[in-house]
């Protein structure tokens, strides 16, 4: 009996050891261009499909007033996380979105 528990266990052990869980996507970044505050109008949601050079985020700048694109994206793919909101200021370099490329 002893002998038979042995061999399950090392049949466990070895099946846990080959099971590999599901590389998780490599998520790409979509940083601000310039600084601002970001405005709702135009703003990405989560889960939407993204074309290549499609604006993600708008801000209007604190010196001009002006309206600009503050993210665009560089991949064609699926956002899958929005790290702003409208109002709030964002500075250049800022990670704005991520996206999991196609």
């Amino acid at each position: 009996m002893m002998r038979i528990a042995s061999f399950a266990i090392l049949v466990i052990l070895t099946l846990v050891g080959t099971i590999r869980a599901a590389p998780l996507p490599v998520l790409q970044e979509a940083k601000a261009t310039i600084t601002g505050a970001v405005l709702a109008e135009g703003l990405v949601e989560v889960g939407a499909q993204v074309e290549e050079d499609q604006p993600l985020v708008y801000v209007r700048t604190g010196l001009t007033g002006r309206t600009d694109v503050a993210a665009r994206s560089r991949w064609k793919g699926v956002v899958r996380d929005v790290l702003v909101r409208p109002g709030q200021r964002v500075e250049l370099g800022d990670v704005l979105v991520r996206i999991e490329p196609r």
